[in-house]
């Protein structure tokens, strides 16, 4: 009986030993991959930063150009356009590559008040540059099929990286859209 006994207690003592050191290694992985993403994260918002900071600048200039611009005289300034627009569309691409891994991290709430801001900031900001991208390359192709009927031309539209409007924080409002440039 006691050798029954003694067994007993020891598969109870294995079990329970067994299921802490599961419980800890489990935490312990949760804890690595938290403070992984919260990493991947913190990078990924900083590259979003500078290469707003670009798109900024390209469309500052964008905006500039075509504040002036003028159908007799577009064909001189062509190709600066579609050098800008290229240049446009590749900011436009790092910007959708670093809301993506963003965005795929922060499906979950973390102990830190600077990624749960960036978790809860990051999607109007990517609303507001998508669209804002979209009206600029829509006015854009506007006025190059404008231009093509007066001058009996046949120049190219700059091609979107995204067609339409999004409402990506789905909120409803469209921010950044044809009505709503704040």
């Amino acid at each position: 009986m006691r050798s029954k006994g003694k067994l007993t207690i020891g598969i109870i003592v294995i079990i329970v030993v067994t299921i802490i050191l599961i419980l800890v290694l489990t935490v312990s992985k949760e804890r690595k991959e938290n403070k992984n993403n919260m990493e991947i994260i913190r990078k990924n918002y900083n590259l979003l930063t500078t290469s707003i900071n670009k798109y900024n600048e390209i469309r500052t200039k964008y905006n500039e150009m075509s504040s002036v611009l003028l159908i007799d005289s577009y064909k001189n300034k062509h190709e600066e356009f579609v050098i800008l627009l290229d240049d446009y569309n590749k900011e436009m691409t790092n910007i959708d590559t670093f809301i993506d891994n963003i965005n795929f991290r922060c499906q979950r709430t973390y102990n830190d008040s600077e990624i749960d801001k960036i978790c809860t900031s990051y999607k109007n900001i990517y609303e507001k540059l998508v669209n804002l991208y979209v009206s600029d390359i829509d006015n854009y192709n506007n006025f190059i099929t404008e231009y093509n009927k007066n001058k009996n031309e046949s120049l190219e539209t700059i091609a979107k990286i995204h067609d339409d409007y999004i409402d990506y924080n789905g909120d409803g409002t469209i921010y950044g859209g044809v009505n709503n440039e704040s």
